[in-house]
């Protein structure tokens, strides 16, 4: 229900939103870029908690999504693939440098990483042989429901909900030639 509410409260992100995200994101070092100020001070989401699935590296849609939200003032959670949490964790541990600076020259903050693995609704659902795999040994709480009751249980809420997940070799090809199983 919660991320069903989100999902309804949220920002549906078109992909023309996203061309523009993703460049606002790689540009932004340029002051005199007016689309990515529109689009960061043209909205002011203080107050207001964004979960972002499929952030895993700085390179895709969702930490484009992430850094923008962080602009406009939201707390930015975001949601990993468990076969990439570890190497996420530490990559954000050591930091991102350019990468993760927002327009006001501060460091975009993700305030929580969550495993989520969006296979799964239930915990019931996965499988002996991923819940065993070295990935996911050790880790509880990454199917969807696990994730989201969690997410509530420590924000209270979700007020944005992106999905920008993406498995597989697919990612490597050009947006319009994933196909939708790509992105679940």
């Amino acid at each position: 229900k919660m991320l069903a509410r989100g999902a309804r409260n949220g920002f549906a992100i078109q992909s023309s939103v996203c061309s523009m995200v993703k460049r606002c994101s790689i540009s932004h070092k340029t002051q005199g870029d007016q689309s990515c100020r529109a689009m960061s001070y043209g909205i002011d989401l203080k107050g207001k908690v964004a979960f972002v699935a499929g952030v895993a590296d700085t390179k895709g849609f969702g930490w484009a999504t992430a850094k923008q939200l962080a602009n406009a003032g939201a707390t930015v959670i975001v949601g990993t693939w468990p076969p990439m949490l570890k190497k996420f964790e530490e990559a954000l541990a050591k930091g991102f440098g350019e990468e993760a600076t927002l327009l006001d020259g501060s460091a975009l903050q993700i305030q929580k990483v969550y495993p989520i693995d969006v296979n799964y609704t239930t915990a019931e659902e996965v499988p002996d042989s991923v819940r065993t795999s070295k990935h996911y040994v050790g880790l509880k709480d990454y199917d969807i429901k696990a994730c989201a009751d969690a997410v509530l249980r420590d924000f209270g809420r979700v007020d944005i909900l992106v999905h920008s997940v993406a498995n597989g070799s697919e990612v490597e090809r050009a947006l319009l030639d994933t196909s939708r199983k790509g992105y679940l």
